[in-house]
């Protein structure tokens, strides 16, 4: 049915109901009038459905255009933002930085340094089976006040233990405690002291299904103190490169990477870090340097050049990664009542030409702006 045939039909209706019911001219008008909008109505939409038409084709050819040359200029709308498109994902919510209160993990991280020192030393020095009877060895680490197992080894295997307690007779333990080796009353355990310069920091315990002789004790404690030789260098490294009391990498150790990276060409930034009224400044330190290499976004570690004075060489590649982590650690600070205000200076190295005392001075003063900000 064509769109003009509906005021028609409409129109012979209500005209055959007038001379059926009741003539009027007044309502014979009105229907007249209504008649003629409806079929005005009905033509202004054919009227404007060619357009339509015309802009729908015109579309088409911009997505398909059939000649190169007339594709249309593109325009860049900078007033509207960018249509989104709709996802059904919920965004994925950042990792919780601080588990566990600051000042709490860094005084745990500086605790365990000498247990770590003894993990790594142990697993990459293991003792040798250098016997048959030799069925599994506890590596066994001493805090000072307790005895913890964090490795078991069967032969070639070296298993993580999660710090189980010792079970062992008093008169074993007496024996470790003076620095003198053990073997178990029913002959099946052997237990040889770990000690430096005179201190005891663990033991090891060989287990066999037969039983150890006193004649055997030297063989191992002689093999044993490889252990406490590599242990003791790594020890010496530490005191040299590392800052007594944070555990941090010190001044002289910094110089020494910063002018390697330097000199290397690497595309690095040296970042400095000056905390501001901010309480528990090296808890605070400690935890940006154990959660900065959690993250990968702190190179090998930071550095402390002061007393709250640190730094860090970071890579280029890392400058975004870097800046979201440093942005949430100190949201997250504030959210658990550990308010900090923090002054950074940065020298980027990959500026043409420049020299290493040039890039170390440039951050020393963008430090300096940005603490003369803070102070505004």
């Amino acid at each position: 049915m064509k769109r003009y045939t509906i005021p028609t039909i409409f129109f012979v209706i209500g005209l055959i109901l007038q001379y059926t019911i009741y003539f009027s001219w007044v309502s014979f008008t009105l229907l007249t009038v209504s008649c003629l909008l409806l079929t005005l109505f009905l033509y202004s939409l054919d009227f404007q459905k060619p357009n339509q038409n015309t802009e729908t084709s015109h579309l088409l050819n911009q997505k398909n255009p059939s000649d190169p040359s007339k594709e249309p200029d593109v325009v860049f709308d900078t007033e509207t933002s960018l249509p989104v498109e709709a996802s059904n994902k919920e965004p994925k919510p950042k990792d919780i930085l601080w588990k566990k209160d600051p000042v709490l993990l860094a005084r745990e991280s500086i605790h365990s340094e000498e247990r770590l020192l003894f993990c790594e030393t142990v697993k990459e020095f293991p003792f040798p089976f250098i016997t048959e009877k030799l069925t599994s060895i506890q590596y066994v680490y001493y805090d000072g006040k307790d005895f913890k197992e964090y490795y078991w080894q069967k032969a070639g295997m070296m298993v993580e233990t999660d710090d189980n307690p010792i079970e062992w007779e008093e008169y074993e333990e007496g024996r470790i405690k003076e620095l003198l080796p053990a073997i178990s009353f029913d002959k099946r355990r052997l237990y040889i002291p770990l000690t430096m310069n005179a201190h005891l920091f663990g033991f090891l315990c060989f287990s066999t299904k037969e039983s150890w002789n006193e004649s055997e004790i030297q063989s191992f404690w002689e093999k044993s103190t490889i252990i406490s030789e590599k242990i003791m260098t790594k020890k010496e490294y530490v005191k040299v490169t590392k800052h007594p009391v944070s555990k941090l990498f010190n001044v002289s150790h910094f110089y020494g990477m910063a002018k390697s990276a330097f000199e290397s060409q690497e595309k690095v930034t040296l970042i400095l870090f000056k905390f501001i009224d901010t309480n528990f400044q090296t808890e605070i330190a400690i935890g940006l340097n154990l959660l900065g290499k959690q993250n990968a976004v702190l190179g090998l570690g930071l550095y402390q050049l002061e007393n709250n004075l640190y730094a860090s060489i970071i890579s280029n590649d890392k400058l975004d990664d870097f800046s979201e982590f440093f942005k949430q650690f100190i949201e997250e600070l504030d959210s658990l009542g550990y308010p900090s205000e923090v002054a950074l200076g940065y020298s980027n190295q990959s500026i043409p030409g420049i020299k290493f005392d040039v890039w170390i001075k440039a951050a020393y003063q963008s430090l300096e702006e940005s603490i003369l900000y803070h102070a505004a």
